[in-house]
C-alpha cells in the first residue's frame, strides 16, 4: 500500500507517523482518494449506462465500489497503527491488511457475480478505474498536503528555499 503514502515533506512537516496531526493527515489522504475513486466509478457507469443498458451501469457501479471499498478498508487499516511505537506492528497491519484485501475482494466479486449476473466488461473497466486514483494522486503529488517545499525540513547551512 505504499502508494497510498504522502510526499515525504508531509510527514516530515508532521514529524512522522508517531504524530498525531501525520496520521490524521493519511487518513484524510485515504479518504480523498476513496472520494476520487467513487467519481471515477461514477463515471464508468454513467459511461457504461450511455453505452450499454442499466444493467452495465449497475455492473460497473458494482465493480467501482468493491475497488473503493477494499482501499479505503486498507489504507485506514495501515494508517490507524503507530509505525515509530512499533514497526513490526506496524509490519503486521501492512501484510495483513493486504491479505485481508484480496480476501475480501474475491468475497464480494463472489458475492456480486452469484447476486447481480453483472456485465463483465463494465464490472471490470470501473474496478480497474479506481486505480487511477492512485496514479493521479501520484502524478500530482498529493496537492491537498498543501506546499510541500515548505514541509522539506531545512539543513543546517542552506537558505529555505535551496533544499
Amino acid at each position: 500500500m505504499a502508494f497510498l503514502l504522502p510526499a515525504q515533506g508531509a510527514l516530515d512537516w508532521a514529524n512522522g507517523m508517531n504524530d498525531p496531526e501525520a496520521r490524521r493527515l493519511l487518513r484524510r489522504a485515504a479518504w480523498r482518494l476513496a472520494a476520487w475513486q467513487g467519481v471515477l466509478t461514477l463515471l464508468v457507469a454513467m459511461i457504461a449506462g450511455w453505452l450499454g443498458t442499466r444493467a452495465g451501469a449497475w455492473s460497473a457501479l458494482a465493480g467501482g465500489c468493491i475497488g473503493t471499498v477494499t482501499g479505503l478498508y486498507q489504507a485506514l487499516r495501515l494508517f490507524s497503527v503507530d509505525a515509530a511505537a512499533g514497526p513490526e506492528r506496524f509490519m503486521r497491519a501492512v501484510y495483513v491488511g493486504e491479505f485481508m484485501k484480496i480476501v475480501i475482494t474475491a468475497a464480494l466479486f463472489v458475492v456480486v457475480i452469484r447476486v447481480m449476473k453483472p456485465r463483465f466488461l463494465p464490472m471490470m473497466a470501473a474496478y480497474a478505474a479506481t486505480f487511477l486514483a492512485y496514479w493521479m494522486a501520484l502524478g500530482t503529488g498529493y496537492p491537498w498536503f498543501g506546499d510541500r517545499r515548505a514541509a522539506r525540513p531545512v539543513r543546517q547551512g542552506t537558505e529555505p528555499g535551496e533544499n
